[in-house]
């Protein structure tokens, strides 16, 4: 969970706008202490204590994501930022390689972590029966092999990285997701989305 912001005087308005965001208002309703139940976040069973905590970090990395930052190195540069790390409530900036160590845990577990959260969302907000598919991108670093070159015909340029299909509900919280080739979806990927 995120802390609520500071009102000294020493936080610019251009960082207090890009931290004020739904995303990060959203977090503070949540409680992320269930990442410690799942498999990769589990606690040392040497009991060796971590550095950095699975909620910390997911409030970072969602910070990161919001404002189109996907790159470990550009995520830990822009962590770095002092405002950026208290409200994250770090004790200090992640650096790049635990921002990777990061990624890599979640990513096999991605699904469960979505799903929990989501349930925590319905239980505080009306969905509504009007949905909105989107197709987003999602860039990769260049070793990753699974990654393509695509064109975003939205940003008129070409990204190295996947496609998401995004299925969102009212106030733009997001239900449903699937990984797809290329930021375009099609008919089919959108129709399995909804429906799952």
């Amino acid at each position: 969970m995120c802390l609520p912001l500071p009102t000294t005087p020493s936080y610019n308005a251009e960082v207090l706008k890009s931290l004020e965001t739904e995303t990060t208002a959203m977090f503070e309703y949540l409680d992320l202490q269930f990442l410690y139940e799942v498999s990769v976040f589990a606690p040392d069973r040497r009991g060796r204590k971590r550095e950095f905590h699975p909620p910390e970090l997911s409030c970072g990395f969602l910070h990161c994501f919001y404002n189109s930052i996907y790159e470990p190195e550009a995520m830990a540069q822009e962590l770095a930022n002092d405002d950026v790390w208290r409200v994250c409530e770090f004790k200090r900036p992640p650096s790049r390689r635990t921002i990777g160590r990061f990624i890599d845990d979640l990513s096999g577990v991605v699904e469960e972590v979505f799903s929990r959260i989501l349930q925590q969302v319905l239980v505080r907000v009306e969905l509504g029966s009007c949905f909105r598919i989107d197709g987003t991108d999602v860039r990769a670093p260049r070793p990753d092999e699974d990654a393509s070159w695509n064109y975003d015909s939205t940003a008129e340029e070409t990204y190295y990285g996947y496609g998401c299909c995004v299925v969102t509900a009212a106030h733009n919280i997001p239900v449903a997701a699937a990984f797809t080739p290329a930021k375009k979806v099609d008919e089919e990927t959108a129709m399995r989305v909804t429906r799952d």
